[in-house]
């Protein structure tokens, strides 16, 4: 079995139920929780994000992401929820989260989990994006965060956000042979 430590979407009850179980809250300290991962919607990716007349407006989508926390700052923590699915169950996950890297992080009382952290090149679009103003935080990812995260008492919901919101509709392209 597998732990994997969540701390944005997966966190859905729907996702962790496909996944397999939630063993409850839990937190890492020196990490924080932050905008700076993205789909760019100007790139030809595998998914797209659409408005509603059907057009692909020219920007990046952002999602969260944790990265190590800022020292100078004082102690950075992060709340989510530890999932346990089989091992053989990871590579699927791998292949949901493609803009995200696994890594190993040891989670506070319970010990070494796997997580999700921005892919570099993920990363630098979702910074120019905010820095250019063209980034947009996708209304039903928001949505999602914030239901799953009011479903433990005193977890808290992402904080400031870096971008407009704004209703956006998931489109999955076919692989091209």
């Amino acid at each position: 079995m597998a732990a994997v430590f969540a701390y944005g979407s997966l966190v859905a009850p729907s996702t962790i139920a496909a996944l397999g179980r939630d063993r409850g809250r839990a937190r890492l300290t020196g990490w924080s929780r932050s905008w700076n991962v993205c789909t760019d919607n100007t790139a030809d990716g595998p998914v797209v994000y659409e408005q509603a007349d059907g057009t692909r407006p020219p920007i990046q989508v952002l999602f969260l992401t944790i990265e190590p926390g800022d020292r100078d700052a004082g102690p950075a923590t992060v709340e989510g929820v530890l999932i346990e699915l089989p091992d053989e169950g990871l590579p699927a996950l791998d292949a949901r989260e493609g803009n995200y890297r696994r890594i190993v992080v040891d989670v506070d009382g319970f010990g070494r989990a796997w997580t999700y952290v921005a892919r570099p090149h993920s990363a630098e679009r979702a910074r120019r994006g905010i820095a250019a103003g063209t980034a947009r935080i996708r209304r039903d990812y928001l949505d999602t965060v914030v239901a799953a995260f009011g479903r433990y008492e005193g977890m808290p919901a992402p904080g400031q956000l870096p971008a407009p919101v704004v209703d956006l509709r998931r489109v999955v392209r076919p692989r091209r042979p």
